[in-house]
């Protein structure tokens, strides 16, 4: 069985934000209950989710395994985006200004399955002498439009007071409700990732060492991404953007930089933890050549945050459990680049000046 934790270290979970390509992740996670043996709420004693992750985390604090929490994406979910396609949702799009493609109740009620009525509070077990802290910890982030504070929904810590009796239900749904996708819930709490979060390990990291007090030296930080598209563009090909172009690479791009952002200043501010990110590139020839995937006629680059068709989830999951199976999860400290199909360094590439206005 695999030990990915012989010094016993305390274990903090972080999994960004990525809608149904938190299939990629929770894979990953099939892969590490079934590698060691143990559920994911026994092998983790925090887990710090945004959007798609604050689903996974606060399934696993409800002592879901990550099939369980598979199934409640392929059935419930996945379902829900699917009742979104095609012409008369987006006619219904247009006819109601544009809001939200997705009504937010179907996806509430999915939750309810597995969340009930519980609160915040009641997540996790009480801390005992051994172990003085709730197992686990959660962390969710959501944004609240009306100060644009991102707020840090917790239920152990000094936070704890403030949002313990928020509904599971309600904690998720603000956590994961996206922007464009759907409407902000109670009409003020959006998607963590809305701000620089969608990455949570930052915030988890400075949350269990700042709040809960546990200290550096004492962590294996575990930070799961939910797959990398690079922008790969051709030479000059921003001239030609239009409006929709911009709105389309800004957003992307932010979402892509944010997240390596944040797995890098977590790495900087707190040196002395066991700081791991994993997160796959999407590129074709990487899923090809280094985890030997057939892509089945799916574009990898075109897995979207509501895909939803069944050869686009498969393929989802495929990847998650075969970048799994190529990480050596008892190697410290590693950077994607550092994993087999993992997403590469950022590149740096020369311009060529001459000929231009500016020389």
């Amino acid at each position: 069985m695999l030990d990915f934790n012989p010094s016993g270290k305390f274990t903090l979970l972080s999994i960004d934000g990525g809608g149904m390509r938190g299939l990629l992740a929770l894979n990953m996670l099939a892969y590490l209950e079934k590698a060691t043996g143990q559920p994911l709420y026994e092998l983790f004693d925090m887990v710090a989710g945004t959007s798609t992750g604050a689903i996974i985390a606060a399934g696993i604090a409800l002592k879901l395994t990550a099939k369980e929490i598979i199934h409640i994406y392929y059935d419930d979910i996945a379902t829900e985006f699917r009742g979104g396609r095609g012409c008369w949702p987006r006619l219904n799009w247009l006819l109601h200004g544009m809001r939200h493609f997705y009504e937010i109740k179907p996806f509430i009620d999915a939750l309810k399955a597995y969340a009930g009525h519980r609160r915040l509070g009641d997540l996790g077990m009480p801390g005992t002498n051994d172990h003085p802290y709730r197992k686990p910890i959660v962390l969710f982030t959501t944004k609240d439009l009306r100060t644009g504070n991102t707020y840090y929904l917790v239920n152990e810590g000094p936070g704890a007071t403030m949002f313990s009796t928020w509904p599971v239900m309600g904690a998720v749904a603000a956590s994961a409700a996206a922007p464009i996708y759907f409407p902000p819930v109670l009409g003020n709490l959006i998607d963590g990732g809305a701000g620089v979060f969608g990455n949570p390990s930052q915030a988890a990291a400075i949350e269990l060492a700042t709040y809960i007090g546990v200290a550096p030296e004492q962590v294996m930080h575990i930070s799961l991404g939910t797959g990398h598209i690079p922008s790969n563009r051709e030479d000059g090909e921003g001239s030609r953007f239009n409006i929709f172009n911009w709105l389309q690479y800004l957003i992307s791009s932010s979402i892509e930089e944010s997240a390596l952002q944040q797995a890098l200043a977590t790495r900087a501010i707190y040196p002395q933890s066991d700081f791991r990110r994993y997160n796959v590139s999407l590129q074709p020839h990487h899923l090809q050549e280094d985890l030997a995937i057939d892509l089945n006629g799916v574009n990898p680059l075109q897995l979207n945050l509501d895909v939803s068709g069944t050869k686009e989830l498969d393929l989802l999951s495929r990847i998650g459990w075969a970048y799994a199976e190529a990480i050596d999860w008892t190697q410290p400290n590693l950077m994607p680049w550092d994993t087999l199909g993992g997403r590469h360094r950022p590149e740096q590439k020369d311009l060529d000046w001459s000929g231009s206005i500016f020389v």
